[in-house]
């Protein structure tokens, strides 16, 4: 499992995303803003709403979920 990214890391990944979006480049921007972990409460309820393979298909970075949740967590 990979180390939780600091504030730090996500607000230049989300500042250079916004750069992208201004270069009309929003497919390398979503990428980029996918890359920043999916909080661990977003993780819960989208996995309620949607299901556990489909959020696995949105491409969100989900370690920090996992780092809370434990391994596993996906289909408990």
């Amino acid at each position: 499992m990979s180390e939780v990214m600091t504030l730090h890391e996500k607000l230049a990944i989300g500042n250079k995303a916004i750069e992208l979006e201004k270069q009309g480049k929003f497919e390398e921007a979503m990428k980029l803003e996918k890359s920043i972990p999916l909080p661990p409460y977003l993780a819960k309820w989208a996995i309620k709403r949607l299901g556990a393979k489909a959020l696995l298909e949105t491409g969100w970075n989900l370690s920090e979920a996992e780092a809370e949740y434990g391994p596993g967590w996906l289909t408990k």
